[in-house]
């Protein structure tokens, strides 16, 4: 049988060395390579210096398959035809030189990409007929006629996958057609992503752009509510983390929470559930920081995730909590132009503040704010009135607050608290009634937040 591989040993018709390097073959390291039609095995030997963990040669000749065993001991060869490929599924099949020899060449396109891992490619080097239409052409190849496929009726054969013509490959003497390198792989549906902040434009750019190509476009915003109203079914963990800080009005808070408590990958799931099979937009803000996961998360369910992002046209948005903190800070300095001054205008003199967080962890009443007193400073001790009882602080954490320091005119910025009450049997905030307070040993209770009073009262708080 003549020789057609080419090895340093032995010149072969086809100009082996030259052709690998046109295949541009994926990164192999670790990962499985098939050859069908492997000849002597020159393209498995390389995938195994590639570091493939797996490399497995095919070929109908006995001769060939016995050779390239010699020449290669540590890939398997078996004597078999596409046919009857070896079990399992493999991360790049090559098949070089020989496409057209199968009856039905778009048949076994298929059966090898379904032999494919989920993210495997499949590595055509294939001859391309020169004609202006959508045919087989059949070409006198002096031994044979075969036929080969126009480059449109390839870009039919391939409609169903994913693929990329990578160029030309090296030719033959005797060659009737021009030789190219494609690579095909599964298509996934695209997850079409944009996770802007809120005032980026996300709703008005995903309204104007997918439903016009008719990609469904999956709201964020409405799952949340679905999820928070229970009509649809979620994880556990999930539905806590969302009833936990849910508003319509701070979804974007909610999200964050989310994510926080270890809950995104199963939100993920609700946002697919929702788009069906096919490609989608998700209209949904997720913080920068947890991003890269949503786009792992989509693509460990199949998808290919397609992030979009653009600046957002004119100055920045304050952050919600900032807003706040500035907004009570402003009020505050508002009361009186001379000393601070507790509770409404007029009131006696003494400290003044705000409460502007309140949490509830297991066990434990988390309260942020900041107080000061007659001389500008944060009181050493405070007292917190929870459900009618009172509970004297004299030890908890001083936070720097600049707002707070810019708008009161004050020489340094420590008038911030961060007290942590523990509270056993503590459990939500429905456990804490109206009867709440903070106040300065002997003086008025401090002001709070519309958000905190809303937590309080049962309302949604205040956007």
């Amino acid at each position: 049988m003549p020789q057609y591989q080419s090895f340093p040993d032995a010149d072969g018709a086809s100009r082996t060395l030259d052709k690998v390097k046109a295949l541009k073959l994926p990164v192999l390291t670790d990962r499985s390579f098939l050859d069908i039609g492997c000849n002597e095995g020159f393209f498995c030997g390389l995938a195994r210096h590639l570091g493939a963990a797996r490399v497995v040669g095919v070929d109908r000749s006995a001769l060939f398959i016995e050779r390239a065993r010699a020449r290669f001991p540590a890939c398997e060869f078996v004597q078999t035809d596409w046919d009857h490929l070896p079990d399992g599924t493999f991360d790049v099949i090559l098949l070089a030189s020989a496409l057209h020899y199968a009856h039905d060449q778009a048949a076994l396109i298929a059966r090898l990409v379904e032999r494919l891992s989920d993210d495997g490619t499949l590595v055509l080097e294939m001859g391309i007929a020169s004609a202006p239409g959508s045919e087989w052409v059949e070409v006198d190849r002096g031994i044979d006629t075969r036929a080969f496929p126009t480059m449109k009726k390839l870009h039919e054969v391939l409609e169903g996958y994913a693929w990329k013509w990578m160029g030309r490959s090296v030719a033959q003497a005797g060659d009737p057609v021009p030789r190219h390198v494609v690579h095909v792989s599964r298509r996934r549906p695209v997850a079409y992503l944009l996770m802007q902040p809120p005032g980026y434009g996300k709703s008005s750019l995903a309204s104007r752009l997918f439903p016009a190509a008719d990609v469904p476009l999956v709201s964020g915003d409405q799952s949340i509510a679905a999820i928070a109203d229970g009509t649809v079914r979620v994880a556990d963990h999930l539905r806590e983390a969302v009833a936990r800080d849910y508003s319509p009005f701070r979804i974007d808070v909610v999200v964050r929470g989310v994510f926080e408590a270890g809950a995104g990958a199963a939100l993920v799931g609700v946002w697919a559930g929702m788009a069906g099979d096919g490609d989608f937009a998700l209209d949904m803000f997720v913080p920068a920081e947890y991003q890269a996961q949503v786009e792992e998360a989509f693509a460990a369910l199949g998808y290919l995730p397609v992030r979009l992002q653009w600046d957002r046209v004119g100055p920045p948005l304050l952050s919600q909590d900032a807003l706040e903190a500035e907004a009570d800070a402003f009020y505050g300095s508002l009361q009186s132009p001379g000393l601070p001054r507790l509770g409404e205008p007029g009131g006696p003199p003494g400290a003044r503040g705000f409460v502007d967080e309140l949490q509830v962890e297991p066990g434990q009443l988390l309260v942020r704010g900041w107080v000061v007193d007659e001389g500008g400073t944060l009181p050493d001790a405070l007292v917190l009135r929870v459900n009618g009882q009172d509970h004297p602080v004299d030890s908890f954490e001083r936070q720097a607050r600049p707002d707070v320091e810019r708008h009161l005119g004050l020489d340094h910025a420590q008038v911030g608290y961060c007290i942590r009450l523990p509270l056993p049997g503590l459990r939500s905030m429905a456990d804490i009634d109206n009867d709440f307070a903070l106040f300065v040993p002997g003086g008025a209770s401090v002001r709070l937040t519309g958000r905190v009073q809303g937590l309080l009262s049962g309302a949604a708080p205040k956007a």
